[in-house]
């Protein structure tokens, strides 16, 4: 499996609060979304970085592999959060996927994303919910994609990691075609690139190297209002 991964503060923020964590021998990929005042949201989605390193994965069962792992970023970000004043209220969004035998695992907390670019129809479509209350309002058919996009309150999400011990945990598995392309990303990509843009940008970019380049150069010309992670992956070397 290849990967391309991007890391970017924007134009706005005077840090990168994102982090991302590869684990190619077993097609392991996450990225995360801090947040929390004094850097402390930098702190909260490094713990989930450091605690994907040391996990044991258990691929006979990805699925309940993936919801332990994010369980246990959970618990290490709340016992940090009490330890350390500063860290208080701290916390990370998380998505995060296993690749085996051409079957993606997923999980998702929070307003961070993936999608599957499918290759064959030119389409992209997400797989993730997000915790957000947008995506409420979307999923009660209050708003529209597009209202959805352009909402003042879009930013506000309803679960993250590090808050509250009991999680609602965004969990599923997807078959890959041979071709397909994934996409995990942070919101610093997706508030800025439209669903429709971003798909436009997997159809005329087939090299993941310029669809990187563009993806980022996007989002910045767009405003770079926060920081932009993200991984395109696919099963096809390039």
């Amino acid at each position: 499996m290849w990967f391309k991964v991007v890391s970017n503060k924007g134009k706005i923020r005077d840090s990168n609060e994102d982090n991302y964590y590869i684990k190619s021998s077993i097609n392991f990929l996450m990225v995360a979304d801090g947040m929390g005042g004094h850097a402390a949201g930098e702190v909260a989605s490094q713990i989930a970085v450091e605690t994907c390193k040391k996990f044991d994965f258990d691929l006979t069962n990805p699925l309940a592999t993936l919801k332990k792992l994010t369980q246990a970023i959970n618990q290490k970000i709340i016992n940090e959060s009490n330890q350390v004043a500063a860290y208080q209220g701290m916390g990370t969004t998380f998505v995060a996927a296993l690749l085996v035998n051409d079957c993606l695992y997923y999980v998702n907390l929070g307003d961070s994303r993936i999608y599957v670019f499918k290759n064959q129809k030119g389409e992209l479509t997400k797989l993730s919910r997000d915790h957000s209350l947008v995506e409420n309002l979307l999923r009660e058919g209050k708003i529209t994609e597009k209202e959805a996009f352009n909402h003042p309150r879009k930013n506000i999400v309803t679960q993250a990691l590090g808050l509250e011990k009991k999680l609602d945990i965004d969990s599923g598995s997807y078959k890959l075609a041979a071709d397909d392309y994934l996409l995990l990303c942070t919101d610093g990509l997706t508030d800025m690139i439209p669903r429709g843009k971003i798909e436009n940008y997997f159809n005329e970019y087939s090299d993941p190297e310029l669809l990187s380049k563009n993806l980022l150069a996007g989002a910045l010309t767009a405003g770079g209002a926060d920081n932009i992670t993200f991984i395109v992956a696919g099963q096809n070397e390039n």
